[in-house]
């Protein structure tokens, strides 16, 4: 079974047709992860309405900067969270973005946002789904003064040294389909044992120029194989071992 641990499901036109092509790839799970205020129904809606969808949510660093009244909008973003704390599967997509988003005024709501996030997912005892983007260090010296059960660090491309140290402490990594074409995930893919990969498509973000989606996991999935020459079926299994462990209320 092939499970795509973080896709915005919300944001596909005719998603009936994403769905019919992710499972004649295999794909059985799709976690949709929040990132707006005005997201966080839609994706309960759509969990509703679809049983190979599970939602999970939070705010996307990059919500400070396209919603100005997201600070006013948070306390009733946690109200929605824990209303809903039984039928989501995690804290997500949250984090800090100091790549995409450049101007420095954002920063400290950006953080505040995101501890506040990490708070919630202690108190719900559920794991995140970080973006992390420009901003690695900062995050992960913030992690351990929080008790995550667990974390997953989706598409991370940052520096080695940091990976190390998330490796170490046993984070997931979450693999997109930039594997065939950016140096700095296949790097990921290399220095990550099978124990802690996950498969991502974050659909319907672009991969040179082709609308992301959670069937391409399959090919995600192959060309870690073929990276780390792992059977391609084996790979399959562990990566659905390593998907109950962390995101166990999917299953």
């Amino acid at each position: 079974m092939l499970i795509d641990v973080h896709c915005h499901a919300n944001l596909y036109l005719v998603l009936d047709e994403i769905i019919k092509e992710a499972e004649k790839a295999g794909v059985q799970k799709i976690i949709s992860v929040g990132m707006s205020f005005n997201s966080l129904e839609r994706i309960l809606e759509i969990s509703n309405s679809f049983d190979t969808i599970y939602p999970a949510l939070g705010i996307h660093p990059e919500e400070v900067k396209m919603n100005e009244n997201i600070e006013n909008q948070l306390e009733t973003v946690i109200t929605i969270i824990k209303k809903n704390k039984d039928n989501i599967c995690a804290i997500g997509e949250i984090g800090l973005d100091h790549h995409f988003i450049k101007e420095k005024k954002f920063y400290p709501l950006q953080k505040t946002i995101f501890e506040q996030m990490l708070s919630l997912a202690q108190e719900l005892e559920l794991p995140v789904n970080l973006h992390t983007k420009g901003a690695e260090k900062i995050i992960f010296d913030i992690l351990p003064s929080y008790k995550i059960p667990n974390i997953n660090i989706h598409w991370y491309s940052g520096p080695e040294d940091l990976l190390k140290i998330g490796i170490d402490r046993g984070y997931y990594f979450s693999i997109t389909p930039a594997i065939n074409y950016s140096p700095a995930v296949k790097k990921t893919v290399l220095k990550v044992d099978k124990e802690l990969l996950l498969l991502e498509s974050d659909g319907p973000v672009k991969y040179s120029g082709k609308t992301g989606a959670p069937s391409m996991i399959r090919v995600v999935l192959n060309t870690i194989s073929q990276i780390k020459n792992i059977n391609s079926k084996d790979l399959e299994l562990q990566i659905e071992e390593n998907t109950k462990k962390i995101f166990s209320k999917i299953f």
